[in-house]
């Protein structure tokens, strides 16, 4: 690159820097400091799921990060709806892998509201930056574990590539079945926005065939489903299920962009590995957070689609992958 030769140590501009929290409830957590010297910066915590719990572009935050802030795992019950506990939200928050949605009991077992993968430690983590190329790629991987004696044995594959000086990255997922026998699985992730890039005036689009409405809530909010509302004293969660198209090659975007502040984000993937995307509106004091989060099923829980026969399975040693590419954009 050209500006290698203005700089001594590259990190004067680009890199992944690991730390560890000391403080509170975080204390302990493995994460990593990213920045790509174009002004795009992230954080990624090793410890809960390689989610990104921080999302900021040209010194502009993009994601919420919730009252309980970021949470050590060893806080997590997994119970009911304790899940929101310990829900940091931030940039990205994965949900499965063996269930999605509310809390649930399937077969004798307990199903806690959006699963355990956020909430698991990564394995085999590391953060480098990739010289192969012409341009340097700051790349972020590890493998998160959904294992227990007797039943699963689900691994999700993670790598983040950062491409420096660069106006986004791509998230790769791999979900694999290391087991012997035959497992169902859901993926959900749950990406997430917050001021100032969040605020009203944001212009929401979401290219979807079909919109469904959660609850009789949700209905009642569906004619401004795509409006972008300001904080509220009292605002009940309006949730949306969208059936995604794309096109010949199943490619679809969904995309957030801010006018007053000059820049937008872009969420590329494939209609046909995320099929449905949530549309999550909470819009009160302090819970000021737009959720848009595109899934391998409809977010309507493991008991639902076991009793509908849509459960997704994967046999032995078989695997899919679930890309993202996030792309910030000037407008």
């Amino acid at each position: 690159m050209d500006t290698d030769r203005f700089i001594g140590h590259p990190s004067q501009l680009y890199g992944a820097t690991p730390f560890t929290f000391s403080d509170g409830k975080a204390k302990g957590v493995r994460a990593f400091e990213i920045r790509n010297g174009s002004g795009l910066e992230m954080q990624v915590l090793a410890d809960r799921g390689l989610d990104v719990s921080r999302l900021t572009y040209k010194g502009i935050n993009l994601s919420y990060l919730s009252k309980c802030g970021i949470v050590a795992p060893e806080y997590f019950r997994g119970i009911g709806f304790d899940f929101l506990d310990s829900f940091f939200v931030g940039f990205l928050t994965t949900c499965g892998l063996r269930h999605i949605g509310a809390p649930c009991t399937v077969d004798g077992e307990d199903f806690g509201l959006h699963g355990t993968i956020s909430n698991t430690p990564a394995e085999e983590v590391c953060a480098f930056t990739d010289r192969t190329s012409e341009n340097p790629v700051i790349r972020v991987k590890g493998l998160v574990r959904d294992g227990r004696i007797f039943k699963q044995n689900l691994i999700l594959e993670r790598e983040y590539s950062i491409p420096v000086m660069g106006n986004g990255f791509t998230i790769r997922n791999r979900v694999w079945n290391a087991g012997f026998h035959k497992e169902a699985f859901m993926l959900m992730l749950h990406i997430n926005f917050g001021y100032p890039f969040l605020s009203p005036g944001s212009v929401l689009d979401i290219p979807s065939s079909a919109v469904e409405p959660r609850d009789e809530v949700a209905a009642k909010g569906f004619g401004s489903y795509l409006k972008i509302e300001g904080p509220q004293e009292r605002y009940p969660e309006q949730v949306f299920f969208h059936s995604m198209c794309g096109g010949d090659d199943g490619r679809t975007t969904v995309s957030l962009a801010n006018p007053e502040l000059g820049f937008g984000i872009a969420l590329h993937f494939n209609s046909q590995d995320f099929p449905y995307l949530t549309q999550w509106k909470q819009f009160e004091n302090c819970d000021y957070v737009l959720g848009l989060e595109p899934a391998s099923c409809k977010m309507t829980g493991r008991a639902a689609h076991a009793a509908e026969g849509t459960l997704d399975y994967l046999d032995p040693g078989a695997f899919m992958d679930f890309n993202i590419d996030v792309e910030l954009f000037d407008i």
